[in-house]
């Protein structure tokens, strides 16, 4: 790994634009996309602005209430105190509430309803199934059952026992074909003759990831662990990936020591993560794990949210509520008291270099219209 030399940016933002149909990487295609995120965002941040007064927890009268009132009005449980807060926040941000020595209030109060049945064509422009539409227009109708822990988001996503259908419905769009096929690359240019190349895949979940490096590398012999916390996804991939000679699959807990997890100090050459690290209870003790299980000039390469989606606020984030006995991801690094489940790319260029790595490059530019998901991949080299 050490002899080797790093792709650079540009080969990478390539071979992400690779994978992309031909009709978004020509013309004006990908210049369509932030339109196509911002519907997406305000159907989301309308549906909590009619739960907000539809609940009484703001009124038209636009009496300034606290977080706290608001909260208590809503009736949400208390797990999901943290993410109402982030609704407010988001809602401050795009000029719908005002906020005024700690009181929140109408900027602009909602009369009629943004449109649940547009986000069908929403997120087909964005490169997401049918399935992903749906999904998310079944949690707009309980959003206030929902916050109020009277119906779990596990029901409704899963309640036909298809966890991995929904979640690569969530997981398969433009954006993370991008960076997937983006990482791909960057693997690829690691192969090399000699030893056999080591590779750990973090946080597997899906497997699409792993699909896109293991069809780039295009039956190259390597040494590839996908490993997940969950046997769901490491038994599912087991069979989906059987075919491919040098992958085995097993449990791992990106939270807990990995040497006593059978990952030995400096035993490999690439880390993995799709959109995993958030999930870390501290990023930078995480991140240390995984230096140590590196080789000197080793590889890191991990895709993650570097802001919040508004659209997810109503989706996807109730995943990351705790158990009411458990605290919320990151009370003991920098996110602690934020509310803030993901941090942006400036703080994580900073724990990389903590943690013992140079930061190579983080994709997509800022410019880029691919950047509006909030998705960004980073290459990092082990010092």
């Amino acid at each position: 790994m050490k002899n080797l030399t790093p792709p650079t940016a540009n080969t990478v933002h390539e071979a992400g634009l690779a994978a992309l149909p031909a009709e978004l990487t020509v013309d004006s295609g990908l210049a369509q996309l932030p339109a196509a995120m911002q519907r997406l965002e305000f159907i989301s941040l309308w549906a909590i602005m009619e739960l907000l007064s539809s609940s009484g927890a703001l009124t038209a009268e636009n009496v300034g209430r606290s977080s706290d009132e608001i909260i208590n009005t809503l009736g949400a449980a208390s797990r999901h105190h943290w993410l109402v807060r982030r609704w407010l926040v988001a809602l401050v941000e795009r000029e719908f509430l005002k906020l005024s020595n700690g009181y929140y209030s109408w900027e602009q109060i909602p009369e009629s309803a943004a449109g649940a049945d547009k986000l069908p064509e929403a997120y087909e422009a964005l490169g997401f199934p049918l399935e992903m539409a749906q999904s998310h227009q079944k949690l707009l109708r309980h959003l206030a059952e929902l916050v109020r822990d009277q119906v779990s988001i596990n029901q409704l996503l899963f309640e036909n026992g298809e966890i991995l259908t929904a979640l690569a419905a969530y997981q398969n769009n433009w954006f993370t074909t991008y960076l997937n096929y983006a990482a791909a690359s960057i693997v690829k240019q690691a192969v090399k003759p000699g030893p056999m190349l080591r590779v750990l895949e973090l946080g597997g979940g899906a497997g699409l990831t792993t699909a896109a490096i293991l069809d780039t590398l295009a039956g190259r012999p390597i040494n590839y662990r996908f490993t997940d916390i969950s046997p769901l996804f490491t038994t599912a991939a087991q069979k989906k990936f059987r075919n491919h000679i040098g992958l085995r699959c097993s449990l791992l807990d990106i939270n807990a020591d990995f040497t006593a997890q059978s990952i030995p100090a400096a035993s490999t050459d690439i880390v993995v993560a799709g959109n995993v690290l958030h999930n870390a209870a501290h990023i930078g003790q995480t991140l240390q794990r995984i230096r140590r299980s590196l080789v000197t000039g080793g590889w890191l390469l991990f895709s993650e949210s570097t802001r919040e989606n508004h659209a997810m606020l109503t989706a996807m984030q109730f995943l990351l509520s705790p158990a009411e006995s458990e605290s919320l991801l990151g009370s003991e690094d920098r996110r602690g008291g934020t509310d803030q489940v993901f941090i942006d790319s400036t703080a994580w260029q900073e724990e990389l270099v903590v943690a013992g790595f140079e930061v190579k490059c983080f994709l997509p530019a800022s410019t880029s219209p691919l950047s509006v998901a909030g998705q960004t991949l980073f290459f990092a080299k082990a010092v």
